[in-house]
């Protein structure tokens, strides 16, 4: 009725249509209509505007006009309920004006229902919570800004990509440093965002850079391997912009902007030495900024995302998605494998020297294959770019096993198998060990003294050894002459070994007096 009255007023001041329509932006026949009913009731203006605003309805509407007022009325009280309802699973709007309309018999039709609901959504700012339902779609990208850790050894600065996920109904947002934009580093952000959000949408949207799609079509895109492998794992669907159409992932757009000033302006003055570092610091202001009220709705990111999404999301599998790389190489003369990524090298049975394997390996195994079949299984080395070896005991050739078992003796390995034996191989043993300046060049003498107990028995051995330490000398070679000699099965040598004969020319103690 102001607006009647509003029109009645210009009129009377005007007394002209055309100026009345033209000074209150409607048309000359809304104008026309009013005073045709004000003819119809013999009404002065004066008078009209002078009445009750009850008075004047009376006056000016129709019962169906009025009618209409009290549907509209109606309506916009239960606006609140209906927005709320339609967050919910399986609540449609065509179900709400089913039920609007049994409560309500003279009601508005649906399209009209529609039309009141969505100026309603559109003048609470509510276009984001009816255009995503809740769960559905994830959206992701990285941020054109960069941020950087320092090596606190070196003072290299290390940039970092940053991607970005966001939940669009509740603005629910999770930010990570990644070292590179490239597949590895995409699919172990995206494994850290399941992880933030406890749960797993129904799909992901993002752009059109090459670890994400080869080929954008508008229609049907055609999606980078191991990203279809990760939606496979997780039960997703993936989902690409349309090229130069960065609005189709809006919300996460916007994010990136607020990422800038939530995120970034608070780390702005720290120094991270690592990663890890970085991630913790993002982390921090991250929760912060998903628990801050929203400005112009009820809530916060936090709280509309436990509340709505997360209940209809899905579970998360018992184990996350594992990158898998596949690399074909020829087995070496050392019977080793190369992976040219991480360059190192992994083991494989002797028997296939030179033939050529699949590759397969993860960040933490790698797996050997011939023929589909498995020859050889590793964990991942934990250094990149080293060249070094992981070699299996089984996968060695004897004479390699028998070098390698030289190279792992120590003096107590040596003293133990003396002492199977018997004591006095133990003093030989204990005798060669002490022999040499270095240890260890003397673990070929200890072997070759226990391979002449394999040849002439563990007894014969332990009686030359016995013969040696009545002298309180030994070696190998005099071990080995004693036991070629047959000398330790003598009953009494230490005469004929080392006592002088008796001779007319030899001088006794006497000749020293």
């Amino acid at each position: 009725m102001d607006q009647v009255k509003l029109i009645l007023e210009t009129y009377q001041r005007t007394n002209s249509i055309k100026s009345t329509a033209r000074q209150l932006g409607m048309s000359k026949n809304t104008v026309r209509s009013y005073l045709r009913k004000l003819e119809v009731e013999q009404a002065p203006i004066k008078e009209v505007l002078a009445l009750e605003e009850d008075d004047a309805i009376k006056l000016m509407y129709s019962q169906e006009e009025k009618a209409s007022m009290d549907r509209a009325v109606i309506l916009k009280s239960k606006m609140e309920y209906f927005i709320k309802e339609l967050r919910r699973v399986g609540v449609t709007k065509y179900l709400l004006w089913q039920e609007y309309r049994i409560e309500y018999p003279l009601g508005y039709g649906y399209s009209q229902f529609c039309e009141h609901l969505k100026r309603e959504i559109g003048r609470r700012d509510l276009t984001i919570s009816m255009d995503h339902k809740p769960g559905e779609m994830m959206q992701a990208d990285f941020a054109g800004s960069k941020l950087c850790w320092v090596d606190a050894d070196s003072g290299e600065v290390h940039p970092c990509e940053v991607l970005v996920a966001v939940m669009p109904h509740s603005q629910y947002t999770f930010a990570i440093a990644t070292p590179s934009q490239k597949t590895a580093d995409f699919i172990h952000g995206l494994n850290m965002i399941f992880l933030f959000f406890g749960r797993l949408p129904q799909g992901i949207l993002s752009d059109n850079f090459k670890s994400y799609v080869i080929k954008a079509d508008k229609y049907d895109p055609e999606f980078n391997q191991l990203c279809v492998q990760l939606a496979a794992h997780y039960h997703l669907d993936l989902s690409s912009t349309r090229v130069r159409k960065p609005k189709d992932k809006g919300s996460v757009e916007n994010m990136v902007k607020t990422t800038y000033t939530r995120i970034y302006a608070p780390i702005r003055n720290e120094i991270y030495h690592s990663l890890e570092a970085l991630n913790k610091g993002i982390l921090t202001q991250t929760v912060k900024h998903n628990a801050e009220p929203y400005q112009k709705r009820q809530g916060s990111r936090l709280e509309i995302f436990q509340l709505y999404e997360f209940p209809v999301m899905q579970e998360l599998p018992s184990d996350m998605f594992e990158l898998k790389r596949m690399t074909k190489s020829k087995v070496r003369r050392d019977y080793h494998v190369f992976i040219g990524e991480e360059k190192n090298y992994y083991s494989v049975p002797y028997q296939y020297v030179g033939k050529n394997t699949m590759v397969i390996y993860t960040s933490t195994v790698v797996e050997v294959y011939l023929d589909n079949q498995r020859i050889a299984i590793h964990e991942r080395l934990p250094h990149r770019n080293a060249y070094r070896h992981q070699t299996k005991d089984q996968h060695m050739p004897t004479n390699h096993m028998e070098w390698k078992k030289a190279r792992g003796f120590n003096a107590a390995y040596f003293l133990a198998q003396a002492d199977k034996i018997g004591p006095a191989t133990r003093w030989a043993i204990q005798h060669v060990l002490l022999s040499r300046i270095h240890e260890p060049q003397s673990y070929n003498s200890c072997q070759g003294i226990f391979r002449l107990g394999e040849k002439y028995s563990t007894s014969r051995l332990e009686l030359a050894c016995l013969r040696c330490q009545t002298v309180d000398k030994t070696s190998y070679s005099m071990l080995q002459r004693i036991l070629l000699l047959n000398l330790d099965q003598v009953a009494d040598t230490q005469t004929e070994l080392f006592d002088l004969p008796s001779h007319d020319n030899i001088r006794g103690p006497e000749a020293y007096q």
